[in-house]
C-alpha cells in the first residue's frame, strides 16, 4: 500500500456505474488517509528508534534550568562534589531585533545556544534565562577552571556573533562565574556570577 498511489484514479475508464464510481472514489480516499497515517506512524517509530547519543540536547528554558541545576546540586551535597554555574549577558541583543530585524536577532540567538551546546560536555546544563542571558552549570568544575571555561566561551561567542546573516552586531559579551559552596542554590550562583561579570576584552 505504501507504494500506490491513490491520487491516480485507475478505474477512471472502467464501465462502472454510478454507484460503484462513488464506492470506488470513497474506498480511494480511505485507502489514502490510511496510507498516510501509516507512513506518519513510521517516521514516528523512526524517531523514538534514534540511539539515545545521537538525540539533539537542547537549550532549557528558566524554569526547567532551575530545575535541573537544582536536581545536580542535591547530587552533589548528598554523594560530594563541586559544581560552578556560568553566567552569560548579551548587551545589545534586543536592539538587534530593532535594528536589523527579528529573524537576525532570532538566528543570533540559535547561534549563541549552538556555540554553548557544543563547547560543553553532555553532562553539564545549558539555560536561556532571559532574552539576553543564557547559563552554563558545569558539573565538577571548580571556580579557577569555570572562570578559564567562561573567558573561552566568552571570546567564542563574541566572533559567533559578530556577524549574523551578513549583518554587523553590536552585541558584547560580558560573563560571570560562581562555585557554589553546601546548601546553596541556583538563584544564589547565578546572582553572584552576574555581580562577578566581566566583559570580553
Amino acid at each position: 500500500m505504501d507504494n500506490f498511489d491513490f491520487s491516480i484514479d485507475w478505474l477512471a475508464d472502467a464501465p462502472l456505474t454510478p454507484d460503484q464510481r462513488r464506492a470506488w472514489n470513497m474506498l480511494r480516499g480511505e485507502l489514502a488517509s490510511a496510507q498516510a497515517k501509516n507512513q506518519e506512524l513510521q517516521e514516528k517509530i523512526r524517531q523514538l528508534e534514534v540511539p539515545v547519543h545521537e538525540i539533539e540536547p537542547t537549550v532549557l528554558s528558566r524554569p526547567e534550568f532551575n530545575r535541573e541545576v537544582a536536581r545536580m546540586l542535591a547530587f552533589d551535597e548528598r554523594y560530594g562534589g563541586i559544581s560552578s554555574v556560568l553566567y552569560f549577558d548579551f548587551d545589545k541583543l534586543e536592539e538587534t531585533a530593532a535594528r536589523y530585524g527579528r529573524s537576525v536577532a532570532n538566528a543570533a540567538i540559535r547561534q549563541i545556544g549552538a556555540v554553548l551546546m557544543r563547547s560543553v560536555r553532555t553532562s553539564d546544563i545549558v539555560g536561556r534565562l532571559a532574552p539576553d542571558e543564557f547559563g552554563v552549570l558545569l558539573m565538577r568544575c571548580d571556580n579557577a577552571s569555570a572562570w578559564r571555561k567562561a573567558e573561552m566561551l566568552a571570546a567564542d561567542l563574541q566572533k559567533e556573533i559578530g556577524e549574523i546573516h551578513g549583518c554587523k552586531l553590536d552585541v558584547t559579551v560580558s560573563y560571570g562565574a560562581y562555585t557554589f559552596r553546601d546548601n546553596e542554590d541556583v538563584s544564589t550562583g547565578l546572582k553572584e556570577a552576574a555581580q562577578a561579570m566581566t566583559r570580553t576584552p
